[in-house]
């Protein structure tokens, strides 16, 4: 293959990737594109990014189905929540109750990030309804934090079986929808809940114990990072004693910050 046009494709991937980075799911098709499509060597190793991971004119990726509807075309938190209640991409939806796509309002300021629904937020539909639910109520009403003015949502819409922590697939396949209601409602805080949110929303792989406690930076917003509620539910004594004082600490940090927007 040409030198040239190997670097030609080797631009396309990276413009891809970027635009994937964004949460974008469909590019516009066109006779070129098509023409290209069809003309390149897809089976190369420096074009393997094309092969069967994007979106093109109509054409979804292989084996996942349910994936041809662009997250990017979805302009409104009820037109994005239309997408993901119809979303197939992964094999959580065989199993679900409901999606639990979230919950508030759609200019809120504190955007509350969990990591997967549980039995009851399956059944009902919406997040956080269960015991670990009222905990985290109880969390944010100690810092003056109404549930009624934070959307809250999770990095996977629907519950794994058993309750157990979602798998890396699942996550990728479900992490667009939720930077898409992160561009939607441009919240100034986010607070996540556990590791697979902290992880997801910052695209590191650090320990817990390391990202809270501090402030981190996703675009416009601030990131706080706490225990999950469920986390500390599971652990008695003073083991619990001890992770619910780390967690009052990373809130009163979040608190301070909040109210002081407020008045800005």
């Amino acid at each position: 293959m040409d030198k040239g046009y190997l670097e030609l494709i080797k631009d396309i991937c990276s413009w891809l990737r970027f635009q994937r980075s964004l949460g974008v799911e469909f590019v516009a098709g066109s006779p070129e594109i098509s023409r290209f499509l069809s003309s390149a060597d897809l089976h190369d190793p420096t074009n393997k990014n094309i092969s069967g991971r994007y979106l093109f004119a109509g054409r979804s990726r292989k084996g996942i189905p349910g994936d041809s509807v662009p997250i990017s075309s979805a302009h409104t938190l009820q037109g994005l929540k239309s997408v993901v209640e119809r979303c197939k991409r992964c094999d959580l939806h065989r199993s679900r109750t409901n999606v639990v796509f979230g919950e508030g309002p759609e200019d809120a300021r504190l955007l509350v990030v969990g990591e997967a629904p549980g039995r009851q937020e399956d059944q009902e539909g919406r997040p956080f309804v269960g015991v670990s639910g009222e905990l985290l109520t109880k969390m944010l009403r100690a810092i003056n934090i109404s549930r009624t003015e934070c959307f809250i949502t999770s990095v996977v819409k629907c519950r794994p079986p058993g309750n157990r922590t979602p798998d890396q697939h699942e996550i990728a396949k479900c992490a667009p929808f939720l930077f898409r209601q992160i561009e939607l409602i441009k919240p100034s805080f986010i607070l996540a809940l556990g590791l697979v949110a902290a992880h997801t929303l910052l695209k590191i792989d650090s320990p817990l114990k390391s990202l809270r406690g501090k402030w981190h930076r996703l675009g416009n917003a601030r990131v706080m990072i706490t225990y999950h509620p469920a986390y500390l539910l599971r652990f008695g004594g003073i083991h619990q004693k001890n992770l619910k004082r780390e967690a009052w600490h990373d809130l009163q940090m979040l608190e301070k910050e909040y109210v002081a927007s407020k008045s800005t």
